[in-house]
């Protein structure tokens, strides 16, 4: 007769601290049918398999639990430990209803969706396996532009007016890195620094709007006119031009070359899935939802579908719903070819998702567990957050001054000079956080170790058996 193992709490902390900090991506499978011989653990209604904590212990040493090198009864423990932790905050998130959060809710969505979408494409859309000829490869080299790269010099500017001013002012003769600071967009200084100089990129991979000029343009000349792409106005100046050697990116052009096959074929598998659901577009309704006004979040117009196609259809409304749970971009933010895109990137999702269910992909069981463990891995991040925000102190700067004091010699150079106070401040504050967070997180884990107890049996036996193949070897 098997007895009912304890939470061990000595020597548990250590690993449990280093579990929530790097929040471990993996959690327990869903229980499973089978002779109950192999169980090492049952955690609420969840059995956890021999097989099951071998893997996860595998999983724990390689992120949370890299000190643990010996696998002997006391470590398996520990790594049992820290499984049946991660367990107990999902138990615990889904009894304060957390699982119910909308935006853990939304994210789940999107994940099931991406997942389902990609199973739906490797089954029937792309190949196995793509093989290219030598010559193949050439020819996609050129047609795609790879063969030439460029360097340039780039201030993206908000609107084509200042994009103007830019031109005005460098026809003027100011310098063009005296101009990016004033007018490129933060997000690009932030990227490319304050010349605005954006390194060497092959053509083929230059926004569409940008590949003509850059292909043309002596070096030393910039562009007499702001070219608009998705990021802003670019003004730019040619740097450089220079061919690209074939047989030194011969690796990279074969990985493009498969990209864009797949890519192909998915494109392809859409046009059949259009066709197969007869999918039909009313102009007249799309250029009444481009006219919506930005402030507009509801549709008033004439309640007729944008799209319709076999079993399904998208209306203004849909779209505008979509626009709220920030799934698309408002009508008036777009111009018409991007607007037509967009909608028909809804429609088309949902053509696809129809496709789905009829072929039953959506049962999948590798999907489902997927699904299952972000489910888990957002529930133990939102609590871990909640609870830290709850019980973490505040940290003083008298607290931060008596930590520098107390371990003066870690701060301590070869040289015996020792750095200031004031350099280390910040750091010093930013680790006591942590510190606090992890205190916090040991407090509440050990609160959910004692109101979960009556569901948490651990078999020692079994643990025993963990890993003696491995031992054999």
């Amino acid at each position: 007769m098997r007895k009912q193992g304890s939470m061990g709490h000595s020597g548990t902390h250590h690993a449990l601290r280093e579990v929530w900090v790097c929040l471990a991506i993996f959690a327990l499978a869903t229980a499973a049918f089978g002779e109950p011989d192999d169980t090492v653990a049952r955690i609420g209604d969840k059995r956890l398999s021999l097989e099951q904590f071998e893997a996860r212990a595998r999983e724990l040493r390689k992120t949370g639990s890299r000190h643990i090198n010996e696998l002997n009864r006391q470590n398996k423990r520990e790594l049992l430990d820290g499984i049946i932790a991660r367990e107990l905050l999902v138990m615990e998130g889904i009894q304060r209803g957390l699982d119910s959060d909308s935006t853990i809710a939304t994210g789940l969505e999107k994940i099931r969706r991406r997942a389902l979408v990609r199973k739906l494409y490797e089954q029937e859309a792309v190949q196995e396996s793509y093989v290219f000829t030598e010559e193949e490869l050439r020819a996609f080299f050129v047609e795609r532009q790879y063969d030439a790269e460029v360097n340039s010099q780039h201030i993206v500017c908000e609107s084509d007016e200042k994009g103007r001013q830019v031109i005005a002012a460098l026809q003027g003769g100011a310098p063009f890195e005296s101009l990016v600071s004033t007018y490129s967009l933060r997000s690009i200084q932030d990227r490319f620094g304050p010349g605005g100089f954006v390194g060497w990129f092959k053509v083929g991979e230059l926004p569409e709007e940008l590949k003509v000029p850059l292909s043309t343009m002596t070096p030393g000349d910039y562009y007499p006119e702001p070219v608009k792409t998705p990021v802003g106005y670019h003004v730019f100046r040619l740097k450089a031009r220079r061919p690209v050697d074939f047989a030194e990116v011969h690796e990279w052009i074969e990985a493009q070359a498969r990209i864009q096959s797949r890519a192909d074929d998915m494109e392809r598998y859409v046009g059949v899935l259009r066709s197969r659901y007869d999918l039909v577009f009313d102009p007249e309704v799309f250029a009444a939802l481009h006219k919506l006004p930005l402030e507009t979040t509801k549709w008033s117009g004439e309640d007729r579908p944008i799209f319709t196609w076999r079993g399904g259809q998208l209306t203004p409304q849909d779209y505008m719903d979509q626009v709220g749970k920030k799934n698309a971009r408002h009508p008036a933010a777009l111009d018409s070819t991007r607007l037509r895109k967009e909608a028909d990137n809804l429609a088309g999702r949902q053509i696809m998702m129809a496709e789905v269910r009829k072929l039953g992909i959506d049962d999948d069981a590798d999907i489902l567990s997927s699904v299952d463990k972000e489910r888990a891995k957002l529930l133990v991040k939102v609590l871990f957050q909640v609870e830290t925000r709850k019980r973490a102190r505040t940290i003083s700067d008298e607290a931060i001054r008596a930590f520098y004091d107390q371990n003066i010699d870690q701060f301590t150079r070869e040289d015996g000079k020792v750095t200031d106070f004031s350099f280390l401040k910040e750091s010093i504050r930013t680790a006591l956080q942590e510190r606090g967070k992890n205190e916090a997180m040991d407090a509440f884990l050990a609160e959910l170790r004692q109101n979960y107890k009556d569901q948490i049996e651990i078999f020692p036996e079994v643990l025993d058996l963990a890993f003696a193949a491995d031992a054999d070897r």
